[in-house]
């Protein structure tokens, strides 16, 4: 799939630096080419396929990944009028905790790329959030967290494992596939999610390395230690020997081998998805959140230069590191957004997506349709890998308009759920909810969310602010930039969202809607399948 779009002169790209960007998403990547002024100057696209062996099992091919991101680069820089000398350095940014391990010799995975979706141990979570090691645990961080008040107690004594972290994934890895522990003890093997792997395939195996951003949302990293958390990957035996090295968010990642794109460009740059979109909103300052409806729905706010602890679902990772300056932030997310809507191409709700805030505009309600978008598991607030996606409430009267109206509605309410949450823990006042993500361009959605979260929300006018985002990360690095002040003026607003129901609608929508959670809530139970 080629989309170049080039919007400068020939004569300007002659004269201007520029920086590269690599956004690896689920199903597809983007490389974006951007100037100072923060202009696309060109992108490409490129597709993924996703494999699933098994129901609920989420793989993709990590040769595919590198081949279709050196095509799309290529295709980006390949314009005749561009110097590529002049591209001062490459951003890469990712889908986070999608991993793999392979053989740091041959370059060869022992296994495909197990996505942050993919949801095959679900039930290995259950096992663990539920034993008595893990209950111990909890007891005794909640003691001494009573003892010092520190919050990094606060949180371990009540996160729980999650099938969006590495962590189950790879020990499913580790028990299930042949000669891996084996290999590992021989130090043959290396461990990355996709960025690390990116890197190390770029560099030629120069560098095995990732960035805080990355590293904090694995579920083995301790963002108040700055470290692994040796507890958990002691408990699974996870070796840590096999990790990468972490580095700066804006820094030296290595220089990409001149053969594959003709020069040696340098990644300046590497930043976790939602950590990208954030930088890109230009969420610098605490209290500042953005809200990505992508493939998944992410809602992250800057907690400032301290972890914050959640007592209601959400997780504390690292925003970025940049020198000195380190900016953490609070997460909830909802897998499934994009997702739903492809979904409902599937099963022939509407041939096109574009098409779908008109179809939900057409009926003045969903009929007392209720759909809860659990595809893969419901997290923040409610945190259960077993929930699944639920549609009820229908009537021989109840259209195809009202079933999308219920399948937007949705995305409205699983917001609300995770701003209602930042809310609660209520460590930083909400001071701004900036919105983007492909999802984002739909006006009913936008609406949706504004009604239900009933707080100004501000759409961004570039729709990729993850990719755009990276360039910022991987332009501060090579001085495209020289501060975030810079970059504020860099971004625009297509328009604000404000609430137009009463408190009364807006609670009883969501009742409604919380009826069909409690439903789906842990469906999907190991007697079943």
């Amino acid at each position: 799939e080629f989309s170049t779009v080039y919007s400068t002169q020939p004569r300007r790209m002659a004269e201007e630096r520029y920086v590269l960007s690599l956004d690896v998403g689920t199903t597809g990547l983007k490389a974006i080419l951007c100037n100072k002024q923060a202009d696309v100057v060109a992108s490409a696209t490129r597709t993924m396929s996703v494999i699933s062996p098994e129901p609920g099992w989420s793989e993709i091919d990590p040769f595919e990944v590198i081949e279709q991101a050196k095509s799309a680069i290529n295709e980006v820089i390949g314009h005749p009028s561009l110097d590529k000398t002049l591209i001062a350095g490459l951003g890469i940014t990712n889908q986070r905790n999608s991993f793999l391990l392979w053989n740091r010799v041959t370059g060869k995975p022992v296994y495909n790329i197990i996505t942050w979706q993919d949801t095959r141990a679900a039930s290995q979570c259950e096992d663990w959030n539920t034993s008595l090691t893990f209950k111990g645990l909890q007891t005794f961080s909640s003691i001494a967290h009573l003892a010092t008040g520190k919050q990094r107690f606060l949180q371990a004594s009540v996160i729980g494992m999650n099938t969006t972290h590495v962590t189950p994934r790879i020990s499913w890895v580790l028990e299930n596939v042949q000669g891996v522990r084996e290999a590992i003890k021989a130090g043959q093997l290396l461990y990355g999610t996709l960025d690390t792997w990116i890197v190390w395939s770029f560099t030629g195996g120069e560098v095995h390395a990732t960035d805080y951003s990355n590293a904090s949302s694995s579920g083995m990293y301790d963002p108040y230690i700055m470290g692994y958390n040796t507890i958990v990957t002691k408990l699974l035996s996870i070796p840590t020997s096999m990790f990468p090295e972490i580095r700066d968010t804006s820094g030296n990642f290595g220089t990409c081998q001149p053969s594959l794109f003709g020069v040696p460009i340098p990644i300046s740059a590497v930043i976790a998805d939602q950590q990208a979109a954030m930088f890109g909103e230009c969420c610098f300052d605490a209290g500042e959140a953005k809200c990505t409806l992508g493939t998944g729905c992410f809602v992250d706010i800057n907690t400032g230069d301290h972890p914050m602890a959640s007592t209601h679902g959400m997780y504390p990772i690292i925003a970025w590191k940049i020198g000195p300056t380190i900016r953490y932030a609070l997460e909830g997310c909802a897998p499934a957004v994009a997702t739903v809507i492809n979904w409902g191409v599937e099963m022939g709700l509407y041939d096109d997506v574009k098409t779908t805030a008109d179809i939900a505009s057409s009926v003045p309600g969903t009929g007392g349709v209720v759909f809860v978008p659990a595809f893969a598991g419901l997290s923040s607030p409610h945190n259960d890998p077993l929930a699944r996606g639920l549609l009820i409430g229908m009537t021989a009267t109840t259209t195809k308009a009202h079933i999308v109206r219920a399948m937007l509605e949705s995305f409205g309410y699983r917001a609300k759920e995770m701003v209602d949450t930042i809310r609660k823990d209520a460590h930083t006042p909400l001071k701004c909810l900036r919105f983007d993500g492909g999802v984002s361009r739909n006006d009913f959605v936008m609406q949706h969310c504004a009604n239900m979260i009933n707080f100004p929300l501000d759409r961004a006018s570039h729709p990729d602010m993850t990719a755009v985002g990276c360039c910022f990360a991987a332009g501060l690095a090579v001085g495209i930039w020289k501060n975030t002040d810079e970059l504020r003026l860099l971004r625009k607003s297509s328009g604000t969202f404000n609430s137009k129901i009463a408190a009364t609608a807006r609670d009883r929508l969501f009742r409604r809607y919380s009826r069909g959670v409690s439903l789906s809530l842990n469906w999907d139970k190991r007697e079943n399948t």
